[in-house]
């Protein structure tokens, strides 16, 4: 992986400016390579991108009808740096994040967690969908739960990992819909022989009111898609004797009765109990 020490794959489908902005955010250094993988619609030229004298800048591309999963997966095939690091193309790096990264670059972890803030872009006020993550890493420093981390942390962000860990345990990702990014970010966790946490704010997580991302879209079929993926995770917790880390099925299970019906939440009940995983 010679002299590269991070490789960072930024999954990108809209927002153009936001995409500028997030490559922006990484600072232009020799011993950095960028990974954007394309899977919009409508393909980016890479004389649209913002030049960088030092840093490494590749543009590829994945199928627009596979989704973020898949275009990880093909940015995976593309690194060379000792460690990779995910960026969403609407989120961006804190300015001090790559000094907070430097400092574990030979600390022989396999996985550095760090601490995210969030903005919304309508108005630049604080958001909140950083608190999730935050509270896990604020919980392990207290306590040293490393659980909470390994199999709470189920997000590719704001992680440092290791690559060659990555890459010779064929880690991916799911190429699914939604929640893509669960099984990977649960495998790395469990796998990883030696982890830690900062404080350090590293990531800021970006939100607008227009309904689009798969975050915020409702339906049916993404309930049922992010609801299968939950007993998938319990199951393997339960296999792996770590099923106090078990996400409570009884609250989805609330949301499916209250927001798509009974057929759907009669669904999702029986989809538990077939794969013999309990909803409390």
């Amino acid at each position: 992986m010679g002299n590269t020490n991070y490789s960072i794959i930024i999954p990108y489908r809209d927002k153009f400016e936001l995409l500028i902005c997030a490559i922006n955010s990484v600072p232009d250094r020799d011993d950095i390579q960028i990974i954007i993988v394309d899977n919009g619609p409508v393909p980016i030229k890479e004389n649209q991108l913002p030049i960088k004298n030092n840093a490494l800048v590749q543009l590829t591309t994945s199928s627009p009808t596979k989704g973020a999963g898949c275009a990880r997966n093909v940015g995976l095939s593309h690194v060379r740096g000792r460690f990779m690091l995910f960026l969403d193309a609407d989120d961006y790096f804190t300015p001090n994040a790559f000094n907070s990264f430097d400092k574990y670059l030979r600390e022989g972890f396999d996985i550095v967690y760090f601490k995210t803030d969030s903005v919304n872009i309508k108005d630049g006020s604080q958001g909140c969908r950083h608190n999730v993550i935050n509270n896990l890493v604020n919980t392990y420093l207290k306590n040293g739960d490393e659980g909470l981390l390994r199999y709470r942390f189920v997000n590719p962000v704001a992680k440092m990992i290791r690559s060659d860990f990555v890459l010779k345990n064929g880690f991916k990702f799911d190429e699914i819909r939604v929640s893509n990014d669960v099984w990977f970010s649960l495998m790395t966790g469990h796998s990883a022989n030696k982890i830690c946490a900062d404080e350090a704010v590293v990531y800021m997580i970006t939100a607008d009111d227009g309904g689009n991302s798969l975050t915020r879209i409702r339906t049916s079929e993404v309930f049922l898609i992010r609801y299968q993926v939950m007993v998938r995770v319990n199951q393997f917790l339960k296999s792996v004797d770590k099923y106090d880390y078990r996400i409570r099925l009884i609250g989805a299970l609330r949301i499916a009765l209250r927001d798509y019906g009974f057929n759907v939440f009669w669904k999702a009940l029986c989809y538990a109990h077939n794969n013999k995983v309990g909803i409390f």
